[in-house]
This record gives structure tokens, C-alpha cells and sequence, in this order.
């Protein structure tokens, strides 16, 4: 069974729906990746592409197998400072006032 974490990361649980304007730096970055394939594409025999479709298969693979691990990865290290944060309580005012671990409206 996956975790809830990982499936937020793979898509499978939605936050708000993420865009991108077309003049920003990713924009223009997609834009010149899209020329370049159609430029190769023009260029490869059938042979060439089939073997260009399998490296970009393989490529996007990667980059969702790292960036579920790199979610995960900061999700988890915030959670580690959220618990550092609160495992030094008796620091914070609320804990020299005596209001810690009780219901404050």
C-alpha cells in the first residue's frame, strides 16, 4: 500500500492545479525543448527515433522517480523541524506562562 506521501508526490491525491506563464523562464524553457525534439525528430530515421522515444520514456521516468523522492525527502525534514520546534517548548512563553499541553481558545 502506498503512503499518503507518496501518493500526493505521484499525483495521485491533488493540491490546486499548478500552471505556468508562457514569457517565464519555464515557459521558454519547454518552448525550446519542443523546437529541438521536432528539429530531431526531422532529422532521425525510424530506427534513430524509437531509440530517442525510449531514452525520453526512460529520462521522464527519472525525473518522477526523483522528484517523489525529493518531495518526500523535504516533506519529512519538515517534519523534523516542526518536531524540534516543539520538542524545545519549554523555551517558548506559552511553556513559562504554564499554558503548555493545556486548551488555549
Amino acid at each position: 500500500m502506498q503512503s499518503v506521501l507518496e501518493a500526493f508526490a505521484r499525483g495521485n491525491i491533488l493540491s490546486e492545479p499548478r500552471s505556468y506563464k508562457p514569457d517565464s523562464h519555464y515557459g521558454r524553457t519547454v518552448e525550446v525543448l519542443v523546437g529541438c525534439e521536432e528539429k530531431l525528430l526531422n532529422v532521425l530515421g525510424s530506427q534513430e527515433k524509437e531509440l530517442l522515444e525510449t531514452l525520453s520514456e526512460c529520462q521522464l521516468e527519472i525525473n518522477r522517480l526523483t522528484g517523489v523522492d525529493g518531495f518526500l525527502y523535504g516533506y519529512r525534514l519538515g517534519v523534523l523541524m516542526t518536531m524540534e520546534v516543539f520538542n524545545g517548548k519549554s523555551d517558548l512563553i506559552a511553556a513559562r506562562e504554564g499554558l503548555v499541553g493545556k486548551n488555549i481558545p
